[in-house]
């Protein structure tokens, strides 16, 4: 066996040593979503209501606004009423002052109901932030164990990878370049051996006869044609001629 060929396997080794790493930690990954989902629903429900009570908000300083100002004008109107002298000009202030009260009125009933929408919010705002807090308190050693579970993994996958870097120097950057697009792509064991009869040891796809004799040297790593994995050849030893 070629020593390239057999710094590639190495490196199939370790990116196998790799994978299973990575495995272990993305095996975290629904623990950690668990925790994230129960915190984003508590922080929206605070968010939501935050809004609403802006709105609410909103709308009352506007309604204020427009007391402020239908008050004014009904305060003017009484006045008007107050100094008519005519029948005529009675009846109309009257009117007018009539439906100034009543426009007062109507916003005075929708400002209290907004008043009282407000301290609902107000009220449940406090509730959910207390949750949200709860929660955040609640998941602090989870998380922690998590975290401490992610720091040992990502230690042992650096190390791998360190490895792995190391063994890759004896491969052709060719080859391993080849390679990495194979192994990128099926993410497991991609270099195989050949059969005894020329047949791909993935996919038993059998090798065109034109490759055979260079590929029967042991000399070449070449796809398959079938699924695209790296094929090499080991050579019979030879046999001792005895004397």
């Amino acid at each position: 066996m070629n020593t390239e060929l057999q710094a590639l396997l190495i490196v199939q080794q370790d990116d196998e040593v790799i994978r299973a790493i990575e495995a272990r930690r993305d095996a975290l990954a629904p623990r950690l979503a668990t925790l994230d989902k129960a915190r984003k629903r508590a922080a929206d429900e605070v968010s939501r209501t935050e809004g609403a009570l802006e709105r609410e908000l909103e709308k009352h300083r506007a309604i204020e606004a427009r007391l402020v100002e239908h008050k004014a004008r009904h305060d003017k109107n009484v006045e008007v009423l107050n100094s008519a002298q005519k029948l005529k000009e009675v009846t109309a202030a009257a009117a007018q002052v009539e439906a100034a009260r009543k426009v007062v009125a109507d916003e005075e009933s929708e400002s209290l109901a907004i008043s009282r929408r407000i301290v609902d919010l107000r009220n449940a705002l406090a509730v959910h932030r207390e949750v949200l807090e709860r929660t955040s308190s609640d998941q602090e050693a989870a998380r922690s164990t998590l975290a401490a579970e992610i720091a040992v993994i990502d230690k042992e996958l650096g190390v791998a990878r360190a490895k792995r870097n190391k063994s890759s120097e004896g491969v052709g950057k060719s080859l391993l370049s080849k390679y990495d697009r194979v192994q990128a792509r099926r993410r497991t064991i991609v270099v195989f051996e050949l059969h005894d009869d020329f047949s791909c040891g993935s996919c038993d796809t059998s090798i065109p006869l034109q490759r055979r004799l260079p590929m029967s040297t042991g000399a070449i790593i070449e796809p398959c044609e079938g699924c695209g994995c790296l094929l090499y050849y080991i050579p019979a030893p030879p046999v001792a001629v005895q004397s």
